[in-house]
């Protein structure tokens, strides 16, 4: 393979890795100090908890984590239960100076804050902090745990969509939602299709302008709509969460913020669902087949490659906002004979756009290039969803000759 092949592989690579949110799993720590400056912090890695204590009471811990940009953010758990003194945790998430705060929580009476759906506001490096609220009693024992996740952007959370004051009236759930309690009364629902085994997470931030928020709490429903769990640890503008919670089968799965005693239109939130360590998203399959091609992945100069495309929503939820199909192509190799009467074209990009995705849409095209230089390169299928603010996608390799070819097998 030619260099220039294995660092598009690479890049692609990267791509799907930024697009997921994939998080490697790390195995627990412990802190070190002296770390109870921004200087002096410890690094910390996504998805990996780690262990600490306060001592003296006027101790604080610093944890420095990597920024990405404003399409990213945390949600972050801090657990003080296990601590002999059981005092409760103010856990905070800084900004690359150190010092400009950007989200706190305490813990409640069950000793656990959490962070949830703050952004990054660069691709430096951001900090979280661990005191003991007050600062008067120390923590012999905590656990501190982020993850790092494509959430949208600032300003990019979705919006809510009433009538969703039920299960059966949920709106499909974005990573990130953003809503608003009106009444007491007030309920309002999201739709999840989720998986036997999977480990869900759901994180809600009462406060996002950080003006004292309302009182909140979540309720978690199963595939048959019974109430299967419940949050409400925390007083008005206080941040709620469920955690390691397994689905017990293939299903929707709904889950409501309601508002305990507020009015008006302050009562803002911001709410969203992790599962298996990443912001979620639709379960879906793309594929892309070269399907007359030679011993090789080859062609000759001159030839038409015939590709299929083959897309797959599987998923009994619909999806609002734009979807879109594309390929990307160099067109120094290759030349469009037949898109599949692409709606969009662009030097070497075509595809094809929808308003949404509706349940289990399955979408096939077949395109047809020819062959016009020597090349070794890549057709790219990418689908994206603008609801999710993400993208996927697909690669076929082919290397253009002339006359004729003998493939080279490479044996390890």
């Amino acid at each position: 393979m030619k260099k220039h092949v294995l660092g598009l592989t690479i890049m692609l690579f990267l791509l799907f890795v930024l697009a997921t949110g994939v998080q490697a799993s790390v195995s627990g720590k412990e802190e070190t100090e002296p770390n109870n400056t921004p200087a002096t912090a410890n690094s910390l890695s996504p998805d990996t908890d780690i262990t600490g204590n306060i001592e003296p009471a006027s101790d604080v811990d610093y944890f420095k984590i990597r920024g990405v940009n404003a399409f990213w953010g945390i949600v972050a758990f801090l657990d003080t239960s296990a601590s002999g003194s059981s005092q409760s945790g103010d856990l905070r998430f800084y900004a690359p100076d150190g010092t400009t705060q950007l989200q706190q929580d305490v813990g409640g009476p069950n000793k656990k804050a959490v962070l949830a759906w703050p952004h990054f506001d660069g691709r430096d490096s951001h900090f979280l902090r661990v005191s003991q609220v007050g600062q008067t009693q120390s923590i012999d024992n905590y656990v501190l745990r982020y993850y790092k996740l494509s959430i949208g952007g600032k300003g990019t959370e979705h919006a809510e969509q009433e009538p969703n004051n039920t299960p059966a009236t949920a709106n499909t759930a974005a990573r990130v939602n953003r809503g608003v309690i009106s009444s007491a009364s007030d309920d309002d629902c999201y739709a999840i299709y989720g998986r036997a085994g999977q480990n869900i997470i759901l994180a809600l931030n009462a406060d996002p302008e950080n003006d004292g928020g309302a009182d909140l709490n979540i309720s978690f429903y199963k595939k048959n709509g019974s109430l299967w769990k419940q949050a409400h640890r925390a007083g008005p503008g206080g941040n709620e969460y469920i955690d390691d919670s397994t689905l017990p089968e293939d299903g929707i799965y709904t889950y409501c913020v309601q508002g305990a005693s507020h009015t008006g239109p302050a009562a803002t939130y911001l709410i969203g669902a992790i599962i298996d360590g990443r912001g979620y998203e639709p379960w879906q399959h793309g594929e892309i087949t070269w399907q007359n091609a030679r011993p090789g992945n080859f062609a000759r100069v001159g030839e038409t490659m015939h590709f299929h495309i083959d897309y797959h929503h599987l998923s009994p939820l619909s999806v609002p906002d734009n979807f879109r199909l594309y390929i990307y192509y160099n067109p120094d190799c290759l030349d469009v004979v037949d898109d599949d009467h692409a709606d969009y074209r662009y030097q070497d990009t075509f595809g094809w756009t929808y308003s949404g995705i509706s349940p289990f849409m399955h979408e096939t095209k077949n395109i047809v290039m020819r062959a016009k230089a020597r090349c070794n390169d890549v057709v790219y299928f990418d689908y994206a969803s603008d609801y999710y603010s993400t993208s996927w996608g697909r690669t076929s390799y082919y290397t253009i000759g002339d006359g004729y070819y003998l493939p080279i097998i490479l044996t390890q």
